[in-house]
C-alpha cells in the first residue's frame, strides 16, 4: 500500500512566498519615475525652473513663467513671463508632443530672451520626465529642454 503524497507545510509557504514577490515587483515596474500619463500631469501649474539646464535670469519684479496642462481638452495654456501661452497637447506613453504653440504678442523689456527660449523648447519637446514633483520637457536623445517644479 502506497502512503498518499501530503505537499510539506515549508513548501507550500515557500511557493506562497514567491508568488506574492513575484506579484509585488511586476507591480512595481509600473511605477517607473517618466512613466505618467497626461491625467497625472493635468490641472498642476508648471513653474518653470530653468531652460537647456541654465537658471532663469528676469528682471525683478517679473512673475515667474508656467504652463498648464488640460487632459479634457488635450491643451496646454501658460504664461511665458510676459505674454500668455497657449497650444495643444498630444500624449502617447512617455512621448508627449506640443503642437501649434503660439502667444500673445505684448513687448516687455528684459523678458523676450526667457519667453522666446520657453516658446523653442515647447516646439522642441518630444518627450518628457515627471519625478519627484518636477517635470523635464526633453528633446531629440532626450536633451533637457525645460524644467518645471508643480505648484
Amino acid at each position: 500500500m502506497l502512503a498518499p503524497v501530503v505537499a510539506k507545510p515549508n513548501i507550500m509557504r515557500n511557493l506562497t512566498f514567491l508568488l506574492t514577490l513575484g506579484l509585488l515587483l511586476s507591480a512595481n515596474k509600473c511605477n517607473k519615475p517618466g512613466m505618467a500619463d497626461l491625467a497625472s500631469m493635468a490641472d498642476t501649474k508648471w513653474v518653470l525652473q530653468s531652460l537647456s539646464g541654465k537658471g532663469l535670469e528676469l528682471p525683478d519684479g517679473v512673475q515667474m513663467p508656467w504652463i498648464q496642462l488640460d487632459a479634457a481638452a488635450n491643451k496646454l495654456s501658460g504664461f511665458g513671463g510676459c505674454n500668455d501661452l497657449f497650444g495643444a497637447v498630444k500624449m502617447d506613453g512617455s512621448t508627449l508632443a506640443l503642437d501649434d504653440i503660439a502667444s500673445t504678442k505684448k513687448f516687455c523689456d528684459g523678458v523676450s530672451p526667457t519667453e522666446n527660449a520657453l516658446m523653442d523648447a515647447l516646439r522642441n519637446t518630444s518627450s518628457f520626465k515627471l519625478d519627484d514633483g518636477m517635470l523635464s520637457l526633453l528633446g531629440d536623445g532626450a536633451k533637457q529642454l525645460a524644467t518645471f517644479k508643480a505648484q
